[in-house]
């Protein structure tokens, strides 16, 4: 997950304050920001934004600055190699349940996996993911 899917999750469990509502609850200098850092397929934020988002939204700084580093195109490099080399991986979403299998589909929004325990393929969206890796080799 990166830190602007983890604002949408953020803005959505709030009931959906916009970004620029968002961007002045937390003072910041530019409003847009918020919109800004949904956005980007890329690393942004300073450590004072990311101070002022978590007092917004009541959550430590630690998980804000945890999806900081993260952005959206790392998750597609991982799954594109996951799907040609046909590896299995573990995804955890952030509801906490973790899902193992191999990507057999994947696009910008979504990815399908065919679970390792043989069960009928899983739509899982990509904005839900909080982590990934691949499975160890046994």
């Amino acid at each position: 997950m990166s830190l602007g899917d983890y604002l949408r999750l953020l803005r959505a469990l709030r009931g959906g304050p916009t970004c620029l509502e968002v961007g002045l609850g937390a003072g910041l200098s530019a409003p847009n920001l918020v919109a800004q850092i949904e956005r980007r397929y890329r690393e942004i934020g300073d450590d004072k934004t990311i101070e002022r988002l978590a007092a917004y939204f009541q959550v430590p700084v630690e998980d804000l600055r945890r999806y900081q580093g993260r952005y959206r195109k790392a998750l597609s490099v991982f799954l594109d190699e996951a799907w040609r080399s046909g590896r299995p991986v573990r995804v955890s979403i952030w509801t906490g349940e973790t899902l193992t299998g191999r990507v057999v589909n994947w696009d910008m929004a979504a990815f399908g996996l065919a679970p390792s325990d043989g069960s009928p393929e899983i739509l899982v969206q990509r904005h839900a993911v909080d982590d990934w890796e691949f499975e160890a080799a046994e």
